[in-house]
């Protein structure tokens, strides 16, 4: 079966974060107190996770203006649920690809370009949770002499700074000597059959002006701060679930328990981060805010499902929409890369002309 190691591979992942975080700790209490969480501000945390979308789809046309797209509000909206309904269901974070297919589908882009925005994206959004993360470390409510996984905060945020320090570089270096990218790429692709040299130097110039709001400062500044506030209103989200589970932190907590999140869900697992994200919440309200297991693994698989359900239904509906099926999701993926040109657009929904966020 076309894909099934990494089906295992992100399973055995999994079952080793559920592991981990569930070993030892009474299962019966943890499903009584989440059968007895407050229904409206778990409803209101899956919500804000949800709405956080159109934060995201606000902040893309931004990162597709150098491209020259006109693009819908709609559309970008319905490719990010595309793209997270196909991360909770498909294996090997196939999303991330789907999400600028769906949107070359509706907007005159190239898949490759729109996938250089993704790139760029992550970048962003790895700077932005790092000064967040700063940010909560130096906060009066943040406490003395926390560890995480028996490390000392401040290795956590070195190595959190080093890695986005790096990848600014590596993105850097696409923009300033592209040239050189592409002659590197084409090196390694000659030793193929075909006229893929040709076809891949088309998708390379493509991907890398997908990054080209790295030449306009004040653009990438926008962009940065959009990040930004994404990632509070996100933290938001966590904050509302914290009541409905009785736990008493205030936004300091919520901040640092998205940006720890954040962290382990990055890392490759079953689809929807299955056991990544209950470790991600056990490390952050557990062992940093010393806050009870049964209540945290409560909150845990509360908050996960509220957002969960609500962005994989609507992807699946904006699928169905633009004709994509989950059958054939992989191989619609290989034959878009294959194409030099972009597909025709055919707009699902209704146009948006005054969409100028």
């Amino acid at each position: 079966m076309k894909g099934s190691w990494k089906i295992g591979l992100g399973l055995l992942v999994s079952g080793l974060f559920l592991w981990w975080a569930f070993r030892g700790e009474d299962l019966g209490e943890i499903w009584s107190r989440l059968t007895s969480a407050d229904p409206i501000w778990l409803l209101a945390a899956g919500a804000i996770s949800t709405a956080g979308g159109l934060i995201r789809a606000l902040r893309w046309r931004l990162l597709l203006s150098p491209l020259g797209v006109q693009s819908s509000l709609y559309s970008r909206w319905a490719a990010l649920n595309i793209g997270f309904m196909v991360t909770n269901v498909y294996p090997g974070r196939l999303g991330e690809i789907v999400r600028p297919l769906a949107l070359s589908r509706m907007a005159p882009v190239t898949m490759s370009g729109a996938l250089g925005t993704v790139v760029l994206e992550r970048a962003l959004d790895t700077v932005a949770l790092v000064l967040l993360l700063l940010i909560t470390l130096l906060a009066p409510a943040f406490p003395d002499e926390a560890t995480i996984l028996g490390r000392s905060i401040g290795f956590a945020v070195s190595g959190s700074v080093l890695v986005a320090v790096a990848l600014l570089v590596i993105l850097g270096a696409m923009i300033v000597w592209p040239s050189r990218l592409i002659g590197v790429v084409l090196a390694l692709v000659r030793i193929l059959p075909g006229n893929l040299e040709e076809g891949m130097t088309k998708k390379l110039e493509s991907f890398v002006g997908g990054l080209q709001l790295l030449r306009r400062p004040v653009q990438l500044a926008k962009a940065l701060a959009w990040s930004v506030c994404l990632w509070i209103w996100m933290a938001t989200s966590f904050w509302a679930a914290f009541q409905a589970f009785g736990i008493e932190l205030g936004f300091t907590a919520a901040l640092f328990t998205q940006c720890v999140v954040s962290v382990f869900v990055a890392i490759p697992a079953a689809p929807g981060f299955i056991g990544t994200m209950q470790a991600g919440v056990a490390v952050s309200v557990s062992e940093v805010f010393s806050v009870a297991a049964e209540p945290t693994l409560s909150l845990a698989i509360g908050y996960h499902l509220a957002g969960f359900i609500p962005v994989t239904i609507l992807g699946l509906h904006y699928a169905s929409r633009l004709g994509l099926r989950m059958s054939s999701v992989e191989s619609d993926v290989e034959d878009a890369l294959g194409k030099e040109e972009p597909p025709a657009c055919r707009p699902p929904g209704p146009e948006d002309p005054d969409d100028e966020a």
